[in-house]
């Protein structure tokens, strides 16, 4: 009942304000602090704002009368919807966000919203109004008649109590309980009362301050302030100390109290936002509908929960102004010698320190602006204005639409559509420049006096040749570009725009700068602004950059400002920046304009404000890199299996391959012997039936340990040097009783072969059946049939070389003697080489050489067999 007569009280009061409001008479140009505010088209669950909280990641939570939504940095998310649920205050309790009703606490876990009673045996309730802002893990109980409170600690399951003072009860609804965490533990607590301020300690409590009109603490750095009704004091050991008078307008339900990173006390009562700075007490913002909660958050910016929304005011350190007239653009800014600010608008005004001084009607003013002495130069329609003294009057001649005024050397410079001009103000002269510059939209000059004018065909140079007489000159680089922004400094330097690109003339060079602001991609540039006070401001149609420089214009520090951080203006005009004395920048948006000092802007860090969700654990790197290691594992594991298989199939194919040409090759030799056995036993029949017995025997023996030597070893792959030598030279003792004197041979092995070095088998036999075939036995004279075996020793090793050479007809007439041989013999063991050279590193060679006389007959053939030693016959 007391929580919506307090309510019911507050409404009239803002009504009363409202009202009286509406009697104010309007400005001509109104100022506020730039901030951003959050309605149910925003997001949130309703408009009534009850409490504001941000956790240790970043997010921040807004409770409402019908439940409570999360910001992210970027957009707010309803967590409860669809129920009229008070959220009133925020905790987290190991690791884990409650939203907190009076009877109810809501735990968030990933976007996800359970239900949890506060007390079990709904006894015991939530007080909002004096332990609201306790930090950590701080609630205030207390029963239904709002009696009987109890300092307890939120648990994962329930609560520990840890005082049930009745001194808790003496804290009216406009009182906080403040608990220093920041002080020595136990951390003290301190109760603001109607009697007087308690402080606890080993004791219990103890009045501290007889002080009766304390609304809450606040401790900011090693201060700790207490704010009362007539001020703000300092809390010693002993008592308070006032340290400001001030007379707060409307503690309906206390204050609410925060600082920034300056130390500054922000303290707003139910309708208004102060300021103190440690000296005095400033009116930051006023004419809020019941503000319940604010925050600073971790990037500080700051957050006022009110009964029209959720407010952001961001660093505090930007000031919007717009134009009483909503149909009005502005389009000029100077700063005069008095430091008062003079606007040249679309609509034909002209306002000097925020007042109509003068109205030109079917007249507008154009971007850019020259101040030289007490007089400001703005360009109208189709003629000069001359601002002094609040006093607008027309100077310099007519001309055909200006584009732009800046002021160079003294000279008020100006551009039309296709001169440009330069007005003197001590005599009044006006000056044509050049004419060859088409669409002139900027100007600046540089440490020699040069005038450098960027237009819409690129960037012109010029340079003066006499007092009246000035030489112009088409600057190649960059090329094609529409040159729209352009400010000079003190030192010379020269910084222009060209859509996105960014660039510096100095000492007459030019370079680039985007390498060094590489943020400025794809953000078109509006305006530029060389600070005197060493920045580099770059207003986007987005935001703004601003850069640290040093008096070369080498870039330093750069921070962006954007609607998510305090730069809350509607697209940025190409209207040159003005610059106060104590370096406040003006800038000129589409509907309003904004005021800010760089140098505190630049204190904030420039981090991303965007809380993300934390990652799954499948997104984890750790379980992409161990599902990388298990996909590259299963695929090594099908592509071995696969491998394995192939060559398992390859190896099937060459065994197979080797058993039939070994087969064959044995089919072949034994093919061979009935025929050479009849040729054989004709030679031995015929010693016996010429009665040469012990020849006949001789040759029989001969024959019958040849036959048991093929037959015994037609399987083997290979033989020794010796078994091929014994068998080849039976061979050609047989072949000798055949053919008689027509045949005749010899076998040389040299002292340096190694006798167990392994030849193919009857490959001697082979060489020498088809000299004796081919070459000897078509002879019309004897033959000679050689066979030499050497050792030959090479880098890559040793090896046994073969040579078979006869003196017969040759290949090429044997070839046609003998048409019908199919030499397959010789084929199949040359294919089985080829297969036993897969199995070795180095490989059995042969070739076969044609033998000619001088004259060029053939003279037989020879053949060379090269067998490594070591050779493995698999």
């Amino acid at each position: 009942m007391m929580r919506k007569l307090y309510a019911f009280k507050v409404g009239l009061f803002i009504l009363a304000c409202v009202a009286c409001c509406c009697k104010t008479a309007a400005q001509d140009v109104t100022s506020s602090l730039s901030c951003r505010r959050f309605t149910t088209l925003d997001g949130l669950p309703q408009m009534q704002t009850e409490a504001l909280w941000q956790d240790e990641r970043g997010y921040i939570y807004v409770g409402t009368l019908s439940g409570f939504a999360r910001y992210d940095g970027q957009a707010l998310t309803p967590l409860l919807s669809g129920r009229r649920e008070n959220i009133v205050a925020f905790r987290e309790v190991e690791g884990g966000v409650r939203a907190l009703h009076f009877r109810r606490q809501w735990l968030v876990d990933n976007g996800k919203v359970s239900l949890q009673q506060l007390d079990p045996n709904q006894q015991w309730l939530l007080n909002n109004f004096n332990g609201g802002d306790l930090p950590g893990t701080y609630i205030i109980l207390e029963d239904e008649s709002e009696t009987h409170r109890r300092l307890c600690h939120l648990e994962k399951e329930g609560w520990t109590l840890l005082t049930a003072d009745t001194l808790l009860d003496r804290m009216t609804p406009d009182r906080k309980m403040f608990i220093d965490t920041d002080s020595l533990a136990p951390p003290p607590i301190y109760l603001p009362t109607s009697d007087g301020l308690y402080v606890s300690d080993r004791h219990g409590f103890r009045l501290l301050s007889s002080k009766s009109d304390v609304f809450t603490l606040h401790r900011a750095g090693n201060t700790l302030y207490a704010l009362a009704a007539d001020g703000i004091y300092t809390v010693g050991k002993d008592g308070l100390m006032l340290q400001q008078p001030f007379t707060f307008e409307a503690p309906d339900y206390g204050l609410v109290v925060c600082h920034d990173h300056r130390g500054r006390l922000v303290i707003a009562d139910s309708h208004t936002l102060h300021v103190f700075d440690g000296k005095e007490v400033e009116k930051m913002v006023d004419g809020f509908n019941l503000i319940k909660g604010m925050l600073i958050d971790k990037w500080g910016r700051l957050w006022v929960a009110t009964y029209q929304g959720l407010y952001c005011y961001f660093t505090m350190d930007f000031h919007t102004h717009r134009l009483a007239d909503g149909n009005d653009i502005v389009r000029a800014l100077a700063v005069d010698k008095e430091g008062k600010l003079v606007i040249g608008t679309l609509n034909g005004k002209v306002l000097v320190d925020g007042k109509v001084s003068d109205v030109s009607e079917g007249d507008f003013y154009v971007p850019g602006a020259a101040v030289t002495g007490e007089q400001v130069f703005i360009g109208g329609k189709n003629q000069l204005r001359m601002v002094e003294g609040g006093k607008v009057s027309l100077v310099g001649e007519p001309y055909d639409r200006c584009q732009f005024v800046r002021e160079v050397d003294g000279m008020v410079v100006y551009g039309t559509r296709s001169m440009v001009l330069a007005y003197n103000p001590d005599s009044g002269r006006t000056d044509t420049l050049s004419t060859d510059v088409l669409h002139p939209w900027c100007a600046a000059s540089d440490i020699k006096g040069r005038i450098w004018v960027g237009a819409s065909t690129g960037l012109y140079r010029l340079s003066r040749l006499s007092t009246q007489k000035w030489s112009v000159e088409h600057v190649d680089y960059p090329q094609k570009l529409v040159i729209t922004a352009m400010d000079g400094d003190r030192h010379g330097n020269i910084v222009f725009a060209s859509a996105d690109s960014l660039f510096l003339i100095r000492n007459g060079e030019i370079k680039e700068l985007n390498s060094a602001m590489p943020q400025l991609a794809r953000h078109e540039v509006r305006s530029i602004h060389l600070s005197p006070k060493g920045f580099l401001i770059v207003a986007v149609l987005d935001g703004i950059f601003i850069a640290s420089i040093d008096d070369k214009c080498s870039v330093g520090k750069v921070s962006f400002f954007d609607r998510y951080n305090g730069f809350a203006i509607v697209e940025p005009q190409q209207t040159p920046m003005a610059e106060t004395a104590d370096g406040t920048v003006w800038l000129a948006g589409l509907e309003e304009m904004t005021s800010f000092l760089p140098e505190r802007l630049m204190e904030y860090r420039q981090e991303d404000m965007v809380v993300y969700p934390p990652t799954p654990w499948w997104k984890q790197w750790w379980a992409l890199l161990t599902a990388l290691i298990l996909l590259t594992a299963v695929v090594w594991l099908f592509a071995r299996n696969y491998e394995r298989k192939r060559t398992k199939r390859a190896m099937d194919h060459l065994r197979r391959e080797k058993t039939q040409k070994e087969l064959l090759l044995s089919a072949i030799r034994l093919k061979s012997i009935p025929h050479f056995n009849s040729n054989v036993l004709s030679g031995i029949e015929y010693y016996v039936m010429s009665h040469s017995v012990e020849e006949a025997s001789y040759y029989l023996r001969l024959y019958s340990k040849f036959t048991n030597s093929t037959l015994a070893d037609i399987d083997r792959p290979a033989r020794t040097v010796q078994e091929e030598v014994d068998y080849v030279e039976n061979y050609l003792k047989l072949e000798k009783m055949r053919y008689g004197d027509k045949l005749t041979y010899s076998i040389d092995v040299e002292e340096d072969v190694n006798p167990q070095t392994l030849l193919p088998n009857m490959i001697l036999h082979t060489y020498c059946q088809n000299a004796i075939k081919h070459g000897i036995a078509p002879k019309e004279t004897s033959g000679h049939v050689g066979i030499t075996i050497r050792h030959l020793q090479t880098a890559e090793g040793g090896s046994v070389v073969v040579t078979v050479s006869d003196d017969g007809i040759g290949r090429a007439a044997a070839a046609q003697l003998n048409t019908s041989s199919t030499k397959k013999g010789l084929a199949i063991l040359m294919d089985q080489l080829v297969l036993h050279n897969q199995a070795n590193k180095r490989h059995i060679t042969q070739k076969v050489e044609d033998l000619f006389l001088p004259d060029g007959t053939p003279a037989g053939t020879r053949c060379i067999m090269e067998v490594p030693e070591g050779y493995k016959y698999e």
